[in-house]
């Protein structure tokens, strides 16, 4: 698991993913004040997948786990989920990469599937 520190406050920030295979993906995270929510947009190859809202969860791309080689954990320190500007840049909410092996564990012991 890869925890990605380079996350701030900003409502708009762009990101490079490196994964695990050597390749990238790129991730859009923006802010929305008026619904107090982060979403983020994400490019792999020819993939893109866009309007994801940003909630506490083991797999954020749980549902493209045999199309994509990596998933999006994020997670707190409380169970509250992400609401303020600052979540990240605070630390009270972490995002980190899965490589395919922690997808294929997360599917394995929290929904009890084998991939």
């Amino acid at each position: 698991m890869n925890i990605i520190t380079s996350l701030t406050s900003h409502p708009n920030q762009r990101h490079q993913l490196v994964l695990e295979n050597r390749e990238s993906a790129d991730f859009h995270l923006y802010y929305h004040g008026r619904t107090m929510s982060w979403n983020y947009d994400i490019t792999y190859n020819d993939l893109v997948i866009n309007g994801c809202k940003v909630v506490l969860t083991p797999n954020s791309l749980r549902q493209f786990k045999n199309i994509i080689p990596f998933g999006l954990m994020f997670f707190s320190d409380g169970d509250v989920e992400p609401f303020r500007q600052d979540d990240f840049s605070s630390g009270r909410i972490k995002m980190a990469v899965l490589n395919k092996e922690e997808v294929r564990q997360i599917e394995q012991e929290v929904f009890n599937r084998d991939l």
